[in-house]
């Protein structure tokens, strides 16, 4: 820790007194003193604690915060790899693992940033450390397949696709990119489901959910999503498995759609019911993609 003496012309809260003195946020000072990486007088503090003349405020080395480094202190665990190319990575992301930190309060938890960062300490970087190498994410409680760039030409290749997809506008388009990605899913049955189901019928499949959807995420923005239902099963009297493309990625996109239609994927604890023994049953099964040989690839686990 480097040692530095303030002097201190009033009592003041040391988060917004660091703050102010190096430029970063309030919340970036909190994760730090949660950590006892800052203390005061040689004793660990809490965020709220108001500085007084003359006190010394030891202070962790700041850019560690700010480097991957801090994703040494995550939680090892194996990622399985379902295709590795000299370019790239395609993995299975288990549920329960982030796609990357949040913050770095979560730098200790185990995510697949941190599984990249401790394998493959070379790849290009997307970004600052907390989304670095990822073009795309995954929910927490959702599994499976995941690209990952391991060349700055390929990371530039896959935003591009990636970037193409979000900026068609059309139907057409959005079918037509050359990066498709696939799940399925286990939904319970409510009362809604019987009208959702005729619609379904009277169309037939593929059947297009095309819907602005506001997700349970701070600040969202309503906008349209479009969900493609490709088939679907029932079981029993209170449970259908489906499979799903998605012509759009938003934040809880299928989750919601399928909830808003009577059908919330099982053990869902946002929009459906919550078991914390089971976890949410959906799954990205497959993705397609183009490669820079011009040829469709596709992986599906």
């Amino acid at each position: 820790m480097q040692e530095i003496i303030y002097e201190w012309k009033w009592w003041e809260r040391i988060d917004s007194r660091l703050s102010s003195q190096f430029s970063y946020s309030r919340n970036f000072f909190h994760h730090i003193i949660e950590r006892g990486g800052i203390q005061v007088n040689g004793k660990i503090v809490k965020k709220s604690y108001k500085l007084k003349l003359s006190d010394k405020v030891q202070i962790d080395e700041l850019e560690r915060y700010l480097s991957p480094i801090i994703l040494d202190e995550a939680e090892k665990i194996d990622i399985p790899i379902v295709r590795e190319e000299e370019d790239y990575i395609i993995l299975n992301k288990p549920k329960w693992v982030l796609s990357h930190p949040n913050s770095i309060r979560d730098a200790k938890k185990p995510s697949v940033v941190a599984f990249l960062y401790q394998h493959y300490k070379d790849l290009p970087s997307y970004g600052n450390f907390i989304r670095a190498w990822l073009v795309h994410r995954l929910d927490k409680d959702t599994d499976g397949l995941m690209i990952v760039a391991k060349t700055e030409k390929w990371l530039q290749h896959f935003k591009s696709l990636f970037q193409d997809k979000s900026e068609s506008s059309s139907l057409e388009e959005k079918e037509s990119t050359p990066l498709q990605k696939y799940y399925r899913t286990t939904c319970e049955i409510t009362s809604k489901w019987a009208e959702f189901l005729k619609g379904m019928r009277k169309s037939w499949l593929p059947y297009y959910i095309q819907e602005t959807v506001v997700a349970k995420v701070p600040s969202c923005t309503p906008k349209m999503w479009i969900t493609k239902v490709l088939d679907f099963e029932e079981i029993g009297n209170w449970l259908v498995k489906m499979q799903l493309q998605i012509l759009t990625w938003r934040t809880h996109q299928i989750r919601y759609h399928l909830s808003n239609h009577g059908l919330p994927i099982q053990w869902d604890y946002l929009y459906g019911k919550e078991n914390e023994n089971i976890l949410m049953q959906l799954t990205a099964w497959k993705l397609e993609y183009l490669d820079l040989d011009w040829k469709i690839q596709a992986v599906e686990i």
